[in-house]
């Protein structure tokens, strides 16, 4: 079987590759940006600042930019793994300095998992998937490198940039604004204001809005409404959208909430 590569963009110039090595042997290079990996199958030999390193399935590849590398098929089979090539500012920004990685081959099969996830979502630029992008870097980063994240304080206020984000995602339940959007609104870098958001509020601006969505379905059905028509109103995608959010946070279906609630009602005036 032939060693195959696919190269796609993501935000803020990211380069996504997804790659199955057979016999491939990478020679010594270096990227500008940081490696971010996650090793779906095999195993990939790396040799990195002086050692050579197994990683096997499950394994993270951790690598700093601007840093000589190279690698190999750890096994006759060689490897597959899906790969963030993140720009040093952006990873930079996110933690809030320079980044170095301590270990380049942990074996996380949990964090892999996630990596591996988030990588073949195909909508890169979506509010949901930049949350999740930040969630899993910090936790990496938190955990990976020795000086993890910079801590910064922010004075929390009822005109605070997270009320204003509040405020912000209540104006229009159908429509989902991006981060930089909400970054624009408060004043605040993106990823301080995902961090002071979830502090607060135990969610992300993503949960908060879902959150809204089902509040107002609720009221919705309550005053009569189909299911289709608060679907729509409330900002779901369609029927099955709301079906699926609902059923998972309120144990039920929709349908059955507006049919037990309206009997609810008519029971309480008889």
């Amino acid at each position: 079987m032939e060693d195959l590569v696919e190269h796609r963009y993501g935000r803020d110039d990211m380069r996504l590759v997804t790659a199955s090595f057979r016999t491939h042997r990478f020679v010594p290079h270096a990227h500008s940006e940081y490696a971010i990996a996650a090793i779906e199958r095999g195993v990939e030999a790396v040799r990195y600042r002086g050692a050579t390193e197994h990683a096997p399935a499950g394994s993270l590849l951790l690598l700093d930019a601007d840093t000589i590398h190279a690698g190999r098929p750890g096994i006759a089979e060689g490897w597959d793994y899906r790969v963030f090539y993140i720009p040093q500012p952006l990873l930079a920004e996110l933690a809030g300095h320079r980044p170095a990685f301590s270990s380049p081959t942990p074996h996380d099969p949990r964090l892999a998992a996630r990596l591996i996830r988030l990588h073949r979502r195909q909508d890169q630029t979506s509010l949901a998937a930049q949350e999740e992008f930040e969630a899993l870097c910090t936790e990496i980063l938190a955990r990976y490198t020795r000086r993890g994240i910079a801590p910064v304080p922010i004075r929390t206020t009822p005109a605070g940039p997270v009320a204003k984000v509040q405020r912000h995602l209540a104006e229009d339940l159908r429509r989902t604004p991006s981060l930089d959007e909400l970054a624009q609104v408060t004043g605040l870098p993106r990823f301080r204001l995902l961090r002071a958001f979830r502090r607060e509020t135990g969610v992300t601006p993503h949960g908060y809005l879902l959150q809204l969505r089902l509040r107002c379905a609720q009221q919705l059905l309550t005053a009569g409404h189909t299911v289709a028509r608060a679907a729509a109103e409330s900002g779901f995608y369609d029927q099955a959208h709301l079906h699926r959010h609902f059923r998972r946070t309120f144990a039920a279906t929709p349908g059955r909430f507006a049919r037990n609630d309206v009997q609810d009602r008519r029971g309480s005036r008889a």
